[in-house]
């Protein structure tokens, strides 16, 4: 892990905590910092907070200093001579462990030893398109263990080689009692998320099937967006496409999620959709009791949840007031109601289906003939159990039943095929009958889940601070298949709308004044 670094006194414009990716091109463009004096920042904190001082475990490997700092001096001659390639020309950023990135001197994990000292031979699409925008990928962010796709009660953000994500605004961090959601910096992409708010670097890139980016995000009041199923290229990840998962930005700006979303759906302009006036957006509004999540998923907490949904309502009733329309206790099944009313299949057979391909797939860019597939990987853990299975983390189910998985792939495309429609049928009600250009619903619900099944895209956004325990709450925001210009221009009228919902760890915020600057 890197050590301690003391940039240039002309860095100290930048606050890691509160630092934008577009406020850092500015300072980039104007000749007040450097981008060598950015990777020295940036590793430093680091160095602070990811094993050390508030011991958050968001980070599971950074790039050679050498090669950081050979990339950025490259990288501020290259924008001196010709000027930046893209926005983030420049700009230090994380990406989940869960890309493959070998040319990049990293090496990727998912949070398991099964993986460790392995050799990939491709770079995921997704890093590769970033670092041809200029981008410096500085590290892997820790994950909830192969995507939360290891075991049943599992707690959010820990994998064997990563430890436990612990997030910066809930004091004491854990709660044991309460894996999933409730305290935790939930997950999957739980590392990207708080090393994105605890200054780890300007924004980061996570995956996700169902809540995995947005989730997090919000657990860390950040902004976020999951791409649409299918359209962001996951070559090269975990994933690798399969039916449910897809990518996207965790950001402290809309500004941001725009740009990145640029380098992953090239030929596209979100930029332009960025205007701060709700005047003809509608949006449909979910009941918050009616939609939201079983206590097995999140444990409901009165003190929380009635604040949160007190928020819900007034954020609405202000939209309303400037300029915009809402129509409260939209029409929209719940996953349990679509599959009863269409006769679906069960998410999670098809995700375990994934599961077992995806990891054929996935074993094979690796250098270990002995890791194969899911049974390898089962087999693994179970002859490391010490590391793997400890006592507090003791489940591999899920890899257990990909394993045994035995649908065929046939009868896989012909359900997924049916869910998606029958998902999606669901959504296009809500739709029609508001006549709303995005829904919108708490953090807390089932729209993670029907964005899912549907293949459409999410985004989330931050709200506000419970009183109850400092948690970050928020609100998601899903749009058809390939709108995801429109969840753009609905948070961007958000962030000027609600400025107050973004702030950094006010426990990382007095841990740095109570230590001083030179920790």
């Amino acid at each position: 892990m890197a050590q301690p670094y003391h940039p240039d006194p002309g860095v100290s414009e930048v606050n890691v905590l509160t630092a934008t990716a577009g406020h850092l091109h500015q300072l980039l463009d104007s000749g007040r910092t450097t981008s060598v004096d950015l990777v020295k920042l940036y590793l430093d904190q680091i160095s602070k907070h990811n094993h050390d001082g508030m011991k958050l475990n968001a980070i599971n490997a950074v790039v050679p200093l050498d090669v950081l700092l050979e990339q950025a001096n490259a990288l501020d001659v290259e924008r001196k001579k010709s000027g930046p390639r893209s926005p983030l020309h420049g700009i230090p950023i994380t990406l989940k462990d869960f890309f493959l990135t070998p040319s990049f001197g990293l090496e990727t994990t998912c949070g398991s030893y099964a993986l460790e000292g392995l050799t990939a031979s491709e770079d995921s699409a997704i890093a590769v398109a970033l670092r041809d925008a200029g981008c410096i990928v500085i590290g892997l962010a820790n994950l909830s263990e192969w995507g939360n796709c290891k075991g049943s009660n599992l707690t959010a953000g820990w994998s064997a080689v990563g430890g436990q994500t612990q997030t910066p605004y809930v004091k004491d961090g854990v709660d044991s009692d309460d894996q999933w959601l409730g305290h935790s910096a939930s997950g999957s992409s739980s590392g990207s998320a708080v090393g994105t708010t605890a200054g780890f670097a300007a924004f980061s890139i996570g995956s996700e099937s169902d809540g995995s980016i947005v989730q997090p995000a919000v657990r860390a009041a950040l902004y976020s967006i999951k791409g649409t199923v299918g359209d962001v290229n996951m070559k090269g990840s975990m994933s690798g496409g399969a039916g449910f998962d897809s990518a996207g930005p965790l950001a402290k700006s809309v500004e941001d999620c725009a740009d990145v979303m640029e380098v992953l759906l090239p030929g596209r302009d979100f930029r332009s959709h960025l205007t701060k006036s709700w005047s003809g957006l509608h949006i449909a509004y979910l009941d918050y009791k009616t939609s939201q999540f079983a206590d097995w998923i999140c444990k409901a907490t009165p003190e929380f949840d009635d604040e949160h949904e007190r928020a819900m309502i007034n954020a609405m009733k202000k939209i309303d007031n400037l300029g915009g329309k809402v129509s409260y206790n939209a029409p929209l099944l719940m996953p349990d109601a679509i599959m009863e009313k269409y006769g679906t299949a069960k998410i999670g057979a098809l995700l375990t289906h994934d599961l077992a391909f995806t990891f054929k797939r996935f074993f094979a860019l690796f250098n270990n003939p002995e890791l194969k597939s899911a049974q390898d990987l089962v087999d693994f853990n179970n002859e490391h159990a010490n590391l793997e299975l400890p006592p507090d983390h003791p489940s591999q189910s899920v890899l257990e039943s990909a394993a045994k998985d035995t649908l065929s792939h046939e009868k896989y495309t012909q359900d997924l095929e049916y869910l998606r429609k029958s998902y999606r049928a669901a959504v296009e009600r809500c739709f029609e009958e508001t006549g709303a250009d995005v829904i919108m619903a708490s953090g807390e619900s089932y729209l993670t889940s029907i964005a899912s099944g549907a293949g459409y895209p999410i985004a989330s956004v931050p709200l506000g601070f419970s009183s109850y325990n400092g948690r970050p709450h928020r609100m998601e925001i899903l749009a058809r298949n390939g709108e995801e210009e429109k969840m753009l221009r609905v948070m961007f009228a958000w962030e000027a709308s609600f400025p107050e919902a973004r702030r950094p760890p006010l426990l990382l915020v007095e841990w740095e004044k109570a230590t001083g600057p030179d920790l």
